[in-house]
């Protein structure tokens, strides 16, 4: 009678072995960059500190303990004790990095365009404040009588006119302690049209875009963020949150501020808050939108909530840019927000309500939308219609 016992329990050893061996090789086999990650709060969320700290040396904590990768990027974090500070010599010559990455990176020239033309510049993120003629479209700062609790950073082009007068007909319509705002570099494009004079009347018009002198291509959307937390360090240094989001997501302002006023103080402090992706790897295929060859980095991505949208308390501002001059430049603003969260110390949190890559084919009506915080991709035709049947007073779910 004993063997058979003896056999049975072999049995199970051995299959509960090769459910651990198969757990542990799917959780490292990781997700591509533009694959949802697992949702839900992060296992280390709950017990990080909401207080951030910078070590002397990141990357440890950046996840490059040793032994170090051939790859620039990594190369260069690990040897970064500052990023170039301006434009002239004295300074730190911010082109001078990127003629350097041109010089040491061996496959460089096989780069994409657009890749090449980030990192040549990669290090300059000082940028004048693109004004039309007369100053006019100026906009304020936050007055101590009227900071506002939430600020709507959105992430904008010059030609996404339809775009943003979606967001101010719809969920970012005046309300009390919201403000909104447009991050958009220069309206002169390349190689297109010049949009200057559109653009100012609507600056003048409406007092909500934040310009700055850059070239407006996706790869420089890491310069509107570093921007706006210079702004905000400046002129916002008391909002007490901060979404940073793009033109063609639908938020719902309600649901958001009733789950930010239930937050926890201690979470409150630290917060960085959306659709998680905590097991994302580099793309290695040429040719697609979120490339990175292997000769620039090596590794995996930090846990980063996807730029769609996402939640960040207003006291980090100056934390992050503290952050930004010491963590190496990456093309991607969702990953590189992430870079800059890990150095700090901070973990993402994660809520299901964010969606940020809302499946075309899949209506989306107000019923739906009680249970979500923010939705994206959708067209400014389908954010104003959202907005109408939100607001029909005949509703009924």
């Amino acid at each position: 009678m004993r063997c058979p016992k003896c056999l049975l329990c072999l049995s199970a050893l051995l299959t509960l072995l090769g459910l651990k061996v198969y757990i542990e090789w799917t959780s490292e086999a990781g997700l591509s960059r533009d694959s949802p990650g697992p949702r839900g709060t992060l296992p280390d969320a709950t017990s990080a500190s909401p207080e951030p700290t910078l070590p002397a040396n990141l990357s440890a904590r950046l996840g490059q303990p040793g032994p170090l990768s051939p790859a620039y990027w990594n190369q260069q974090q690990w040897r970064l004790r500052a990023l170039p500070s301006g434009d002239g010599a004295e300074a730190g010559d911010c082109h001078a990095w990127g003629a350097a990455a041109a010089a040491q990176i061996p496959d460089f020239a096989s780069y994409p365009e657009d890749l090449r033309r980030f990192l040549l510049s990669a290090a300059c993120r000082s940028f004048p404040r693109w004004l039309p003629e007369g100053g006019v479209g100026h906009v304020a700062g936050c007055s101590a009588e009227d900071v506002p609790y939430l600020l709507l950073a959105v992430k904008s082009e010059p030609g996404r006119f339809a775009e943003r007068q979606a967001v101010r007909e719809t969920w970012g319509s005046p309300a009390p302690g919201i403000r909104l705002l447009f991050l958009l570099g220069s309206p002169a494009g390349l190689g297109g049209p010049d949009l200057g004079s559109l653009v100012a009347w609507e600056s003048h018009r409406h007092r909500d875009l934040l310009l700055w002198d850059f070239l407006d291509v996706p790869f420089n959307r890491t310069l509107k963020d570093l921007l706006l937390l210079a702004w905000l360090d400046r002129h916002c240094p008391d909002v007490a949150f901060v979404l940073q989001v793009q033109d063609d997501a639908f938020v719902h302002i309600p649901a958001l501020l009733g789950h930010l006023r239930a937050l926890p103080p201690s979470w409150a402090r630290g917060l960085y808050l959306g659709e998680i992706f905590a097991q994302a790897r580099p793309l290695r295929k040429p040719g697609g939108p979120f490339y990175v060859p292997n000769s620039f980095f090596e590794g995996h991505y930090p846990a980063y909530a996807s730029g769609g949208g996402y939640v960040i308390a207003g006291r980090l501002a100056p934390w992050l840019l503290r952050a930004a001059a010491r963590v190496a430049p990456f093309p991607f603003d969702d990953v590189y927000t992430g870079l800059c969260f890990r150095a700090l110390g901070l973990v993402p949190r994660a809520h299901p309500g964010f969606h940020t890559a809302w499946p075309a084919q899949r209506a989306l009506g107000p019923c739906l939308l009680r249970d979500l915080l923010l939705v994206q991709p959708l067209s400014p035709q389908d954010s104003i219609g959202l907005w109408k049947q939100l607001h029909d007073p005949r509703l009924r779910c």
